[in-house]
């Protein structure tokens, strides 16, 4: 005769440590899914700004170029105003100037321009030093800062203009 007193019944279900276990193993993927879900928000708003970046530069180097074709068509010295900007400047699309660098904030208006004069501050500076590496030829480099979660970031784009006429 076979002894059934620690084997009397076979229960059905789990035990206490496999519930906790479980409960362990989907902690640890929930809390990992959320971690990497806050890790990529993050990097959203941070690549957002690095593109806004971008097309601000962009656009400097091009506020520039106009200036420059500006002063051809007014008969002017082609880098007239803008080759005084070995220490940095600010240009505006809507300002006929170009204004000494002052570390101000761009403003962005209604229209989604960014500029220094209307709109709401934005977190972006913008400064754009020329020089003059040789005759005829003006280096333009612009430096775009911002910071975002209280690092600072910084985007520069350099591009190089001609006196082609």
């Amino acid at each position: 005769m076979q002894n059934n007193f620690f084997y009397s019944k076979k229960e059905k279900g789990f035990t206490i440590i496999e519930v906790i276990v479980a409960i362990f193993i989907l902690a640890v993927a929930i809390l990992g899914s959320y971690y990497a879900f806050a890790q990529m928000a993050g990097l959203t708003t941070i690549i957002a700004s690095r593109l806004t970046a971008a097309y601000l530069a962009q656009e400097g180097i091009e506020l520039v170029r106009s200036v420059r074709d500006t002063n051809w068509l007014n008969g002017l010295a082609w880098n007239s105003q803008i080759s005084s900007c070995s220490s940095g400047c600010e240009i505006d699309y809507n300002l006929d100037s170009v204004m000494v660098y002052s570390d101000r904030f761009l403003n962005v208006d209604n229209s989604n321009f960014y500029s220094y004069s209307v709109g709401t501050p934005t977190k972006f500076k913008r400064r754009i030093t020329i020089t003059a590496p040789a005759a005829d030829t003006l280096g333009v480099s612009v430096q775009i800062q911002w910071q975002d979660r209280g690092s600072p970031y910084t985007f520069s784009a350099e591009e190089y203009l001609y006196n082609w006429r």
